[in-house]
């Protein structure tokens, strides 16, 4: 929890950023959530007079699934529910800009400057804001300068609405002092392991295994178990065998050239003033002669570094500022060009010129695709041959076998998909034994019929049978006898490691030569050790020089705390206040939820997600 305080609670960015994930829909509910709400609308959401299109919508959710799924497909991405989280958001935001412009809201120029300039990641390492840091950390977060500015402009218009219903809200200064002395206090502690060794235990005579197996028999007991045969299709089963021709890779290289194409990038150097008159004069004195960098450090104090804006495309630039540094010649000079920070000289250091990959190059890597595409195509056709082979009272075997798919067997698998003893299925069947669809399939499917053919993730379709199910039923020791052995030695092996643990807390002499550990924190962060939270349980638990026993499983360890390590001074001061400013925030949003629920209402808030989802479904 503190991590995440000191990384800037506060910090304009991380609000923009982390809006996306901060509501959802906990505001108005996933039902009011509709594919047809406003039917053949081109607005996504609404609210008054404004909205978002279903463009934008579709724009946010693919830079978001960037930023914070960066490894999830477009269709991993929708199924964890992101676009839900990511509407939810932008809805809130469309409701909070509806009731602005009926206040009469307005942001300034000004305003943003003094957010932009403030954000840290924006500075350098002299607390400067530099131009350079802002269009690289808005490039590595999928935003355009004009996109953050717009968001930038909504936070804005949020805040001064929250202000005015929450001034005066705030954390008592004891209270968050109190929290930050409990989580940041740390210990250290002397640590003796035993370990749990069942190798050392010998095996039971037959009375005492019986005895136990009869305490504990319930936890063998089989449970009802299925078994199935299940027929599949997927893309993956086909894609060697499609046929594609040069011509077709050719025609899909001119298709999408732009994903083969590098842009022009180029080096500018730039100074930036407050006003056009100082601008112009610094122009002028650079056309007179004077060395840019001479011109910066006079009338700007700029160093070299602070002069770089960097390597750049044009789309990484606001609009006129793209379109003048893009315009220049090699060391050639333009201004004034006014943005949103004020008035900038630009000049081109360096011209990296764009290019197109050769289509020999890429054609194994079109290829590949194209045939990726081809059997998808193929499947849906494969699955429309199937319901007619199917239909026709085909079997599961001569069907499959028409349109050449795959049968695998589920055998005696739980409703987890797990065998008897609740080990995983092991083989090509074990996928299929953990996909959910499929489980659902072999246990609510009628015996020796076949069910409906289903689609699975990553465009595979399958079918059911299911082919016979054992009831649940209790298990005699003779059955399981290997697994109960294996198991009592372990308990036995358990309890003798936690009698020798306890035996060394009683003696404290044997904790003379033992090492303590670094200071660690409640959570057990600084402790290098598997179990550290279940050891920093025990040692908070206990003052300074008394003793405890943690049992991990694999280890029983002796513990004695040795010092207490209270937070003090700067440390505590400075987390204090940040205790309190996210106390003090939550609280603020905790208001900022209940008002955009109501104003939800206010203006009619509308959500269709339908036009949403078929663009993202055209660049899966």
């Amino acid at each position: 929890m503190l991590g995440a305080m000191r990384g800037g609670v506060k910090s304009p960015i991380m609000k923009v950023f982390l809006l996306f994930l901060a509501a959802g829909f906990a505001l108005w509910g996933v039902g009011d959530v509709t594919t047809g709400l406003i039917g053949g609308s081109d607005k996504a959401i609404s609210a008054g007079e404004e909205s978002k299109s279903p463009a934008e919508v579709a724009i946010q959710f693919d830079r978001t699934r960037r930023s914070f799924m960066p490894n999830a497909s477009l269709g991993e991405a929708l199924q964890t529910g992101l676009l839900n989280e990511v509407a939810g958001a932008l809805a809130r935001d469309v409701v909070f800009r509806a009731e602005a412009s009926d206040l009469g809201l307005t942001v300034t120029r000004e305003m943003q400057r003094r957010v932009v300039a403030s954000e840290q990641a924006f500075q350098d390492e002299f607390g400067e804001f530099s131009e350079g840091r802002f269009m690289q950390v808005l490039g590595n977060a999928g935003f355009s300068e004009e996109d953050y500015l717009k968001q930038v402009d909504s936070t804005l218009r949020r805040e001064q609405l929250l202000f005015a219903i929450s001034a005066g809200i705030g954390q008592p200064e004891s209270m968050a002092r109190t929290l930050t002395a409990y989580e940041l206090e740390r210990r250290s502690a002397k640590l003796i392991s035993i370990a749990v060794d069942p190798s050392n235990i010998a095996d039971p005579d037959e009375s005492v295994l019986g005895e136990w197996y009869e305490s504990v028999s319930a936890s063998y007991d089989a449970p009802a178990l299925r078994s199935a045969r299940v027929g599949s299709l997927s893309p993956d089963m086909f894609a060697a065998e499609m046929q594609i021709s040069d011509a077709d890779i050719a025609a899909a290289y001119d298709a999408r050239l732009d994903e083969f194409t590098t842009p022009e990038t180029r080096e500018i150097r730039q100074m930036v003033f407050d006003d056009a008159a100082t601008a112009q004069t610094a122009f002028d004195r650079v056309e007179a002669g004077e060395a840019f960098a001479d011109v910066a450090a006079d009338m700007l104090g700029w160093t070299a570094d602070d002069v770089a804006l960097g390597t750049v495309s044009k789309a990484d630039l606001d609009g006129p500022l793209g379109e003048a540094a893009f315009g220049l010649a090699l060391n050639e000079v333009v201004g004034p060009v006014e943005s949103v920070f004020g008035q900038h000289l630009l000049t081109v250091s360096k011209i990296n010129e764009g290019g197109n990959q050769s289509l020999e190059d890429v054609s194994d890597a079109i290829r590949t695709t194209l045939r990726e595409e081809a059997a998808i195509d193929l499947i849906y056709d494969k699955v429309n041959e199937l319901e007619d082979v199917i239909a026709s009272g085909a079997t599961l075997d001569e069907a499959m076998a028409a349109v050449g798919g795959r049968v695998d067997r589920l055998v005696d698998v739980d409703r987890n998909g797990l065998t008897i003893d609740g080990i995983a299925v092991e083989g090509d069947a074990g996928d299929l034994a953990q996909d959910s669809l499929v489980l659902e399939l072999v246990w609510t499917g009628d015996i020796d019929e076949l069910s409906v053919i289903q689609e699975g993730a990553d465009d595979m379709f399958f079918v059911v049978e299911a082919t016979g199910e054992t009831a649940p039923r209790e298990r005699p020791l003779d059955e399981v006898r290997s697994r109960v052995i294996s198991d009592w030695k372990r308990g036995e092996a358990i309890k003798a490691a936690r009698a020798e643990a306890t035996v060394l807390t009683n003696t404290p002499e044997k904790f003379d030569d033992v090492v303590p550990t670094d200071d660690f924190n409640r959570n057990g962060i600084g402790l290098d050790h598997e179990a550290a939270r279940l050891i920093a349980r025990r040692v908070f638990a206990t003052d300074v020089g008394e003793f405890g026993v943690i049992e991990t499983g694999n280890e029983a360890i002796a513990s004695m705390t040795v010092t207490i390590v209270p937070v003090e001074g700067e440390t505590l001061d400075t987390t204090a206040e940040l205790i309190g400013s996210a106390i003090t925030n939550s609280m603020q949003q905790d208001i900022l939820n209940v008002l955009a629920r109501d104003l939800s209402q206010t203006h009619d808030l509308q959500i269709n997600l339908g036009r949403v989802q078929q663009l993202l479904a055209g660049q899966q």
